[in-house]
This record gives structure tokens, sequence and C-alpha cells, in this order.
């Protein structure tokens, strides 16, 4: 049996039994998910300002997990909060729903676009945090655009017909304007569409969860984790928080 830490680093606990029940889904019959979120940080991560708030508490709360015996780690973000500090400190896998979902669209085509969510007036702040991730994971030759559906993150569950509209709309568009071949879903909170993208366009739609998840489970199966000639340990020092 895999054990499996999934930390949504916000402060608030109202995604996660909506987030365990959408991945538990897809989880091997003897995977034990347990769906946490952080004690000190914000509501939501829409910019950088944000993130900052989110990865000590990110980062400490898979530190507690590998010490409670987990196997594995999943950071429950898009933007990936601390992930890799949280490499360099860990010795049990853990991944980045954003990072996960890199892997798997290059590897299902040659172009994908990534779909975020946020407030519209934070579009730009968007498009340059999504680059800022796709050259820190080596895909930025990979993505043909970062579209958004200008709906901020803690509006996303308010009305799933308007997110839905909006996703279809930004990934038409992706497809038949930039030349998307997978439709990346930018925000661990966009779900239950990614099936109509595929049918209707023909294109592959990648569920950031999912992709963490199976990433996940793989690697403990594989009995493999993060380099430590990459991400090595801290060293030994006096740290203040």
């Amino acid at each position: 049996m895999s054990k499996i830490k999934v930390i949504v680093p916000v402060v608030t606990a109202e995604w996660n039994d909506e987030t365990k029940k959408m991945i538990e889904g897809y989880k091997e019959p003897d995977t034990e998910l347990d769906v946490v979120s952080i004690e000190k940080g914000t509501g939501s991560l829409e910019c950088t300002y944000d993130e900052i708030y989110a990865e000590l508490a990110t980062v400490q709360t898979a530190e507690a997990a590998e010490r409670d015996g987990f196997d594995g780690v999943i950071i429950y973000c898009f933007c990936d909060p601390g992930l890799w500090a949280a490499k360099e400190k860990l010795s049990i896998p853990i991944t980045g729903i954003g990072e996960a979902s890199m892997h798997f669209a290059s590897a299902l085509g040659n172009k994908f676009t990534i779909i975020s969510a946020g407030p519209a007036s934070h579009f730009p702040n968007q498009v340059r945090r999504a680059y800022d991730k796709l050259k820190l994971y080596g895909f930025q030759h990979k993505c043909v655009s970062v579209r958004s559906l200008k709906i901020p993150v803690i509006d996303l569950e308010g009305d799933k017909k308007t997110e839905e509209r909006r996703l279809m709309e930004e990934a038409r568009q992706a497809v038949e304007e930039d030349g998307a071949d997978v439709i990346v879903l930018g925000c661990g909170w966009m779900m239950g569409v990614e099936e109509r993208i595929s049918k209707e366009l023909g294109v592959p739609a990648i569920i950031p969860g999912v992709a963490a998840l199976k990433m996940c489970e793989s690697l403990i199966r594989m009995g493999l984790a993060q380099s430590k000639r990459c991400f090595a340990f801290p060293p030994e020092k006096e740290r203040i928080v």
C-alpha cells in the first residue's frame, strides 16, 4: 500500500473534500490519500506574492508527511509553491501538479496551451508566472500559448456553467488559432470539462491533479525519488521562522 499526502497550499479547507473525491477516482486500489490544507498562507494563489506566503508552510507540511511515514507527497496548486525546496529536503518522491501536467502534455503532443484562472486584471501577471515555470522546467519550447478564464480562483465553484463555457472558448481558440495539440488545465480546481474538450476538439486535456497523482504513484512503485545530486539535502544550520 502507498500513502500519499496531498497538500492544498491555501489556508481554507473548503477545496479538500472535492479534491479528494476527484482524484480518488483515478488512484490505484492500494493507494491511500490524505488531503490537507496549510495553516498559514492565503485563501488562493494568484500571484507571486501569494506564492511566497504559501511556500514555507507547504514545505513544512511536506516534511511532516515524511516524518509521519507517507510514501509520497503532492503539492496541489499549479504554481507548485515550494516544490523544489521540498525536493531538496525530502527523500520521498514529491510532485507538483504544474510540473507533472507539463511532463504529460509534452509526451502527448508537440505543442500545448495552458489555460489558467485568475482575475482579468492580473492576466499579464499570470502569463509571466506561467512562462517562469515553463523556463524552470524546460518546457518553454513546447508551450504555444497561455490563456486565462479571467475568473478568480475562489469563484471557480460559484458558476460552473460560466467556467465550462469559458474553458471551451479558450480551448477552442488554443487549438484553432494557436495550433495546440494538448490542453493543460492550469488550475487544480478546473474539473469536469476535460472529456468535452477531448471529444469536441479532438485533443487530450490534462487534469493536473491526476497527472501528479499518477506520476507520484509511479515513482513510489518504481522505488524512485528526486536525485540528491541535483536536489541535495539542505546544509545543517540555524533557521529562524
